[in-house]
């Protein structure tokens, strides 16, 4: 398994950047949160020293293919305490994404959290998703990156189920705390990104037969996770209307930090 910091690992040549994506990470393609990943990882390499992501937000223009990708990478402000940074993803001449990224060096000001992490059993006490579906029943191999604990597991037609919430703790495998904040932060990306879509079509009564791939992705960190691997994903997507789905999700350390919040339209597609 390539965990996620090499999968997002980006080369610098002079003024030109690259990266190359893996097929480890694909759904319907590469996943929108992981090519956000590989984004934040290029915001890295320009970033002033003692930076950290504040803000992320980007627009979906077309699904890549695995394989190598340019990065177009510009400061567009350079303050103080601030950065702006834009990417550009390319593959072939064509845009795939297009990003935003604040950045600072700040620490001082208040501190004040009045949400609450959801009461939910911890990790340590529930049973992997492998405890309901086999590793064989996973439909893409993206799910393979991760230990994921569900705080309920939900099917198809299951009366308790409706609510167009999914609460799971996740471990991302291959992928130990690092300091990089560019490097870790990509996590929480990836679950923002990613979460939506289970929390709708679970509350469906049967499977849907269409997908629905992100139009965009707007994140904004609140706190670092620190040395803690797990991570609880309350995502949701309980508004559907005109041939969009609109959802997010919350990110929450082990002990009761909120870390990363967001969320993003998906367009409703024929799969085929």
């Amino acid at each position: 398994m390539l965990g996620l910091s090499h999968a997002t690992e980006v080369s610098e040549n002079g003024d030109r950047f690259a990266a190359t994506l893996h097929p480890n990470w694909e759904i319907w393609g590469p996943n929108g949160g992981y090519l956000s990943a590989v984004a934040l990882r290029a915001a890295g390499h320009v970033a002033p020293e003692g930076h950290r992501p504040v803000t992320y937000s980007c627009q979906y223009l077309s699904s890549p293919q695995s394989g190598a990708v340019d990065l177009e990478v510009d400061t567009v402000k350079l303050g103080r305490s601030s950065a702006c940074i834009t990417i550009r993803m390319l593959q072939n001449a064509r845009t795939a994404l297009q990003a935003q990224i604040w950045t600072t060096n700040r620490n001082e000001g208040p501190e004040r959290q009045d949400v609450t992490r959801p009461e939910v059993p911890t990790f340590d006490t529930l049973p992997p998703l492998e405890h309901y579906l086999g590793k064989d029943q996973q439909p893409h191999t993206f799910w393979r990156n991760f230990e994921a604990r569900p705080v309920r597991y939900r099917t198809h037609g299951d009366p308790a189920s409706r609510e167009a919430a999914e609460r799971t703790w996740f471990r991302f495998l291959g992928h130990p705390p690092t300091p990089d904040p560019f490097d870790d932060y990509g996590r929480l990306l990836v679950l923002i990104d990613t979460l939506p879509w289970p929390s709708f079509h679970k509350s469906l009564p049967v499977p849907p037969t269409y997908i629905a791939p992100s139009l965009d992705l707007s994140v904004w960190f609140h706190d670092a996770p620190g040395e803690g691997e797990w991570l609880l994903g309350d995502g949701h997507g309980s508004l559907a209307r005109s041939g969009l789905i609109h959802g997010g999700a919350r990110i929450w350390s082990a002990d009761g930090r909120l870390l990363a919040s967001g969320g993003g339209q998906m367009l409703v597609l024929d799969p085929r």
